[in-house]
């Protein structure tokens, strides 16, 4: 099970959102370029085409977003948590000063044979949002560029998109497709 240490980086309450509804998302391929060697300080940080417009976009619709990523290169000892932190305040602050806001940033530090229950395919970082946030994870959706994510989606019932790796537009033709569907529950 995903511990404490898995919550990265909290700046705003969800106390007062819409609903308990959220939006998840994956972070590499979808949010910023995927990197054959990883992305490992923030002048490797790129953001796609799009993506900062999507999140004001999903932001605009007062449900909670929340980034959930695979990080094993700290298990691997390539990264430091420190120096992943150091990444997601960058992530934070730009999409902060264009219009964004995240609730939460969500990650496994693991390798891949470790046998955890956080690193996607596996539902633990989701479940462990959902606590702390107290979301309904069932009319939530998850938007990801991997089967591993889809299935981490699918596995803690939530409605999955998924998008190409790194394709500029792709998240915010998403967030399009996601804003429609909670407006027309609503």
């Amino acid at each position: 099970m995903a511990g404490p240490n898995h919550l990265d980086y909290r700046p705003v309450s969800t106390t007062g959102d819409k609903s308990k509804v959220a939006v998840f998302l994956d972070r590499d391929g979808v949010i910023c370029r995927e990197r054959d060697d990883y992305v490992k300080s923030i002048e490797e940080f790129e953001f796609l085409q799009g993506a900062l417009e999507a999140i004001r976009i999903l932001t605009d619709l007062k449900h909670p977003i929340v980034i959930v990523t695979n990080q094993s290169l700290i298990g691997r000892g390539i990264m430091s948590d420190a120096k992943l932190r150091e990444i997601h305040d960058f992530m934070l602050r730009v999409i902060s000063r264009n219009g964004g806001r995240i609730a939460g940033v969500f990650y496994c530090p693991h390798k891949s044979g470790d046998g955890c229950r956080c690193r996607k395919p596996s539902p633990g970082l989701l479940e462990e949002a959902a606590r702390e946030f107290g979301l309904r994870l069932n009319e939530s959706w998850f938007v990801g560029d991997k089967l591993t994510d889809e299935q981490a989606g699918q596995s803690a019932g939530c409605k999955t998109l998924r998008i190409p790796t790194n394709r500029s537009s792709a998240l915010l033709r998403a967030a399009g497709f996601i804003e429609k569907s909670l407006r027309k529950s609503i």
